[in-house]
């Protein structure tokens, strides 16, 4: 709790300027820095307390538990930065569509983002999840879900600029839901005397995950390490896939006007990865020097592709978390 004659200390050092600040301006500026300060009662505040934006925080789990994904590693930390800038005033929206196949990191770097972000992490009032398949099941009530997640962006941006909005499964979204967000994140200054250039939306998509795929292993067999390939290596291909195959994305306006920001690629994991992901995975359960064998029969559920080389994992690190249950204990 701020102690009291710390702020009487504020307006008295404010007084003896009288020269540079009127009295309403010392008032305002006190005001301003016990709103920062003070507790949030509400749950709903939008104060640095709430949301700290603790880009080091996300940088270092991005570097100790993401693994085999150095293109995300690359773009997301300095993509959040520049958008929440102090110093610099966003021109729209930031819109991040991430695309890879099951296991490969996609709900795992976005639950890092909002961990980081918010103090309150995935339980913030400022953190919105909707998933395709429970959110959007029906086809025949588009009309319905554009109209409902357009007020639901409008009230909570009105509350709050730094708002989050995440949309999983994309590629199970019925077509043309996601047109109705194309107002928010086009460059408009206000729309309806309302700020929607803070605000973060985040896409996980499967759509995209076989070009991702390919591409990798073009790149691979073309001696191209991993963390030598390039975003722009990827974009284009994920750009016209994801607009061309069918789920939310599918002949979108949102594409069409160019107005998604970054489509980061989530690369398939190779054995090296998928072996960091079991060493994490034990630590959790307490076990931090977790023994060869157990990591090699952890290793003996992953099923591999392409049939020629094997090299990368199907399923990246899905199904470890339970094979290594079995074994910890």
């Amino acid at each position: 709790m701020i102690k009291i004659n710390t702020l009487f200390h504020m307006i008295l050092i404010c007084s003896c300027m009288g020269t540079c600040f009127g009295f309403m301006e010392i008032i305002v500026a006190a005001g301003s820095y016990l709103y920062q300060k003070l507790p949030c009662f509400s749950g709903a505040c939008c104060t640095k307390n709430e949301i700290p934006a603790n880009y080091h925080a996300l940088e270092a789990s991005l570097k100790d538990k993401l693994f085999g994904q150095p293109l995300v590693l690359n773009t997301v930390v300095n993509a959040l930065k520049s958008h929440w800038n102090d110093n610099y005033r966003a021109e729209k929206a930031l819109t991040m569509s991430f695309h890879g196949g099951p296991g490969v990191g996609k709900n795992y770097v976005t639950k890092m983002i909002q961990e980081a972000l918010y103090t309150q992490g995935t339980r913030s009032p400022h953190v919105h999840m909707f998933v395709a398949r429970l959110d959007f099941p029906e086809v025949s009530k588009v009309p319905e879900y554009q109209r409902n997640l357009a007020r639901w962006i409008k009230g909570n941006v009105t509350n709050c600029p730094k708002q989050i909005f995440i949309f999983d499964e994309v590629n199970h979204m019925p077509a043309g839901v996601l047109d109705a967000i194309k107002p928010f994140i086009d460059y408009y200054d206000y729309i309806n005397r309302i700020n929607f250039r803070e605000v973060i939306f985040i896409f996980l998509s499967n759509t995209g995950a076989q070009i991702v795929n390919e591409h990798t292993y073009t790149l691979w067999r073309k001696g191209i390490k991993k963390d030598e390939m390039k975003l722009s290596d990827f974009e284009k291909l994920i750009s016209q896939g994801a607009f061309n195959e069918k789920g939310g994305f599918h002949h979108s306006e949102t594409i069409k006007s160019n107005l998604i920001d970054h489509y980061i690629p989530f690369l398939p994991l190779m054995e090296h990865d998928v072996m960091l992901c079991i060493i994490e995975e034990f630590k959790k359960r307490g076990v931090h020097n977790p023994s060869e064998r157990n990591i090699r029969e952890v290793l003996s559920y992953i099923d591999w592709a392409p049939d020629s080389d094997k090299i990368f994992s199907k399923t990246g690190c899905k199904r470890i978390s339970q094979k290594v249950g079995v074994l910890a204990y």
